[in-house]
């Protein structure tokens, strides 16, 4: 797989890159600026060949990791953003895993349901703050992808 930043920086490395972008999400959660990060979208055996690298930015920054083969689809986001991909939560501590399962709980009882609005918007209100993303964040998020 390519990236855009290959055609700018000589001998770049997609690992390294992800690395990078995880371990700056760990300092982040880690410090108390956002209790939710999710990495990069990851091929399976992507996310697979990421997760020690994951795993270490977890244990410098005494965060939490969950691997998440079927992210949490809302409308703050495309709705294939993840589709058949894999993501590495990144959480400051097990109740924000916690409340991000039972966000999933939610969105299995809305299709079940047949989706409705209020809850979908719901739904996707309560993942944004799980981002730490302020309130005009999400609604323009909402707004572009709900």
């Amino acid at each position: 797989m390519s990236h855009p930043l290959s055609k700018i920086i000589p001998g770049f490395n997609l690992h390294s890159y992800y690395a990078g972008i995880n371990m700056a999400f760990a300092e982040v959660v880690g410090a108390g600026c956002k209790q939710l990060a999710l990495s990069s979208p990851y091929s399976h055996e992507m996310a697979q060949e990421m997760l020690e690298a994951s795993e270490y930015a977890a244990t410098e920054y005494n965060v939490e990791l969950m691997v998440e083969p079927d992210l949490l689809v809302t409308k703050l986001f495309p709705h294939d953003i993840a589709k058949d991909k894999t993501v590495i939560l990144i959480a400051h501590d097990t109740s924000v895993l916690d409340e991000y399962k039972m966000l999933k709980k939610m969105k299995k009882y809305s299709n079940e349901e047949g989706n409705p609005d209020d809850l979908e918007v719901e739904i996707a209100q309560r993942f944004g703050k799980l981002l730490s993303y302020d309130e005009a964040t999400i609604n323009r998020l909402l707004e572009k992808n709900g």
